[in-house]
């Protein structure tokens, strides 16, 4: 697959990433800057939603048969994350997680990645036992 990126591409929200690294962290740009240690870059509806669901434990855990270096690094280029199940979410509930987003971003609610953790579990309909399981083992 090819994939054309305009210069707008750039001035819209986006999350960036790093491709190679033995943790991934995925970045919530809305500054329209351009990551110069980043390779990897998203835009698109619901992008709040998507940065939150790729930096939970979930995220995580829906990454976790990414491919691998040599060194066993992760190496997320956008065709290991193009194919993960993010369910689709309204205009509404993508601005609560921009709202928690913005209160990380600006360290001002020590308990917002639980709460972004929380209601990641509860769209993906899952149950306790595996919301242990997955925080467990993918935190």
């Amino acid at each position: 697959m090819i994939v054309i990126i305009m210069v707008e591409d750039f001035q819209e929200p986006k999350i960036m990433w790093k491709r190679i690294g033995s943790i991934i962290r995925f970045s919530y740009d809305s500054n329209k800057s351009f990551g110069l240690d980043s390779t990897c870059f998203a835009t698109g509806k619901n992008i709040e939603f998507i940065c939150c669901v790729l930096n939970s434990p979930m995220g995580h855990y829906l990454l976790k048969d990414a491919p691998k270096t040599g060194t066993g690094d992760l190496l997320i280029s956008v065709q290991a994350v193009e194919p993960i199940r993010i369910p689709k979410i309204s205009d509404s509930k993508n601005s609560k997680f921009a709202k928690l987003l913005e209160k990380i971003v600006k360290n001002t609610d020590s308990n917002a990645e639980k709460c972004i953790d929380e209601e990641i579990f509860k769209i993906y309909g899952l149950e306790e036992n595996e919301c242990v399981y997955i925080k467990e083992n993918f935190s």
